[in-house]
């Protein structure tokens, strides 16, 4: 990826207006973004093969299927974007959960939401600055990553 290549980012959530909020925090950053979000498991899906976004803020209760269908169906990738859950059911079975299906993050939508900014920066270093080999490996931030 270049200096000039946008991050690709899925926004999953079923909530018209927290999704119009998780994207406006992204647009925070200080460089290039694309942002597309969906509503649904199944949107998420193909959004993901349609566009291999780099990172994904993941609601976990969807009207329409789960976070967890989504973070499955990941699993099965070769390239794996960043995944960033964000819910209002932080509880820790599914902190657990989330962190054995291969999420990077795990955010309480009502005391961690204005940490995204933080985390698309996380992700967007880690995507610019190590290889594809590395790019498994957990980050460290304040927020909680699983």
């Amino acid at each position: 990826m270049t200096d000039n290549t946008p991050l690709r980012i899925l926004v999953v959530e079923d909530s018209a207006l927290t999704a119009e909020q998780v994207c406006e925090l992204i647009r925070c950053v200080s460089f290039p973004v694309v942002i597309s979000d969906v509503a649904t498991e199944q949107e998420a899906l193909a959004a993901v093969r349609a566009s291999a976004p780099d990172a994904i803020i993941l609601d976990l209760n969807l009207r329409q299927g789960s976070g967890f269908g989504v973070l499955r169906e990941l699993a099965s990738l070769d390239a794996k974007p960043a995944v960033a859950i964000l819910t209002n059911f932080a509880l820790p079975r599914y902190r657990e959960l989330s962190a054995l299906m291969g999420s990077d993050y795990f955010l309480d939508k009502a005391r961690d939401f204005a940490l995204i900014p933080r985390i698309i920066n996380s992700i967007n270093d880690r995507k610019r600055l190590v290889s594809p080999a590395q790019t498994n490996n957990t980050i460290e931030a304040k927020a909680e990553p699983t």
